[in-house]
């Protein structure tokens, strides 16, 4: 899926907000960034415009290009977001509380639940992760995504 500049300026505001909600920028976190930049088609040149663009906390403007964007876009955005929570490993709180609050104001919840994200997203954790990491954050995804609930 394509993504204008303001909508890839939101996008990595609001991931890379996620990736420092705990206080720790896990390595596996990284590597995740550098997957969906490459997923996003974000050059280099154009990280460096995106970033320099943001504060240090996703901003309100962020939120706003958020809420605007068609269902099939949140639910992309929201798979990065479970994706990123769930690349260390570590589901710390305030990742969840961060992930709950973005989907509440931008309406991610509601205009998501019947669509899943797009199949180009899935990353590749094997790139530094082991077998025993791989299968904790495959768990936590479809606990967060309600797969498999009977």
């Amino acid at each position: 899926m394509k993504y204008n500049f303001k909508e890839k300026q939101a996008i990595v505001s609001v991931v890379m907000a996620m990736a420092q909600a705990d206080g720790v920028i896990d390595p596996n976190e990284l590597a995740y960034f550098e997957q969906l930049q490459e997923l996003l088609r974000i050059s280099d040149e154009e990280l460096c415009d995106v970033t320099a663009t943001i504060d240090n906390d996703f901003s309100l403007l962020g939120l706003i290009v958020l809420s605007k964007m068609e269902n099939q876009k949140k639910a992309d955005v929201k798979k990065m977001l479970l994706q990123m929570m769930t690349s260390d490993c570590d589901l710390n709180e305030k990742e969840l509380t961060l992930f709950n609050f973005v989907c509440r104001v931008t309406g991610m919840d509601a205009a998501t639940d019947s669509l899943l994200g797009s199949g180009e997203l899935d990353y590749d954790p094997t790139r530094i992760l082991t077998a025993d990491a791989i299968k904790k954050i495959k768990s936590a995804e479809k606990h967060l995504l309600g797969e498999g609930k009977k």
